[in-house]
């Protein structure tokens, strides 16, 4: 939740270990989803008669899980990136237009 600080910018509440646990467990749950698939993948170019059309989809599908989880730790920071930025912009307008 977005409330005025005394300096007139924004400041964000309500952020708790719930809110980081359930992103964490998102990010888990994500990475799993990727590992199951490369392993669904590889077990059905085994078995397939129709590898060729399996050999298109990704190679590195493994390899794009740290990318998953890079992202995932940046969403996560953006709230207080923005709330930062807010709050150096409301410094920076006060000293220009005191």
């Amino acid at each position: 939740m977005a409330t005025q600080s005394p300096g007139g910018g924004r400041s964000l509440k309500g952020t708790s270990s719930r809110e980081g646990t359930a992103k964490a467990t998102v990010n888990d749950q994500i990475s799993q989803a990727v590992q199951s698939t490369a392993n669904l993948i590889h077990l059905m170019q085994q078995s397939s008669p129709s590898q060729a059309q399996l050999m298109k989809l990704p190679k590195n599908l493994l390899a794009k899980t740290s990318t998953i989880k890079n992202t995932g730790q940046a969403l996560e920071q953006m709230p207080r990136v923005i709330s930062s930025l807010d709050a150096h912009m409301e410094i920076g307008l006060q000293r220009l237009f005191p």
